[in-house]
């Protein structure tokens, strides 16, 4: 929603992690009508972003009110706020979104990601 462009899937899968987070309607809605007052805090080092990345693409794969193109654009979004390499972000995430559709291991998808990221920032 920072950039104004929130899909009505994007809303509806807001929605479920509002039940999975178990966050009450009404903190839900003041967040929802306040958004902008919640900074988005990059995790500072990189294996924390690697495990955020982790977890929220463990989160789409489990919900599926966000398919395809949407859960790209989505945790595109995501991963560019929490510091992943701009050049790198689509790749990143397609490996991401495929990692986390099956029951893999933290430390598979880890040296996974790691290696895409150290591909792009070696080209910088």
């Amino acid at each position: 929603m920072r950039d104004g462009d929130a899909s009505e899937r994007e809303i509806i899968f807001l929605e479920h992690l509002m039940y999975k987070l178990s966050i009450t309607e009404q903190e839900y809605e003041f967040i929802m009508q306040n958004y902008m007052k919640y900074p988005l805090i990059a995790p500072y080092s990189k294996d924390d972003r690697i495990k955020a990345l982790y977890e929220l693409g463990k989160i789409l794969n489990s919900d599926k009110t966000i398919k395809g193109e949407d859960q790209v654009r989505w945790l595109g979004r995501v991963a560019r706020s929490i510091g992943f390499e701009p050049n790198g972000i689509q790749e990143t995430v397609s490996k991401a979104l495929t990692l986390t559709e099956g029951n893999l291991v933290f430390d598979k998808f880890e040296s996974e990601i790691r290696a895409i990221t150290e591909k792009y920032n070696a080209n910088n």
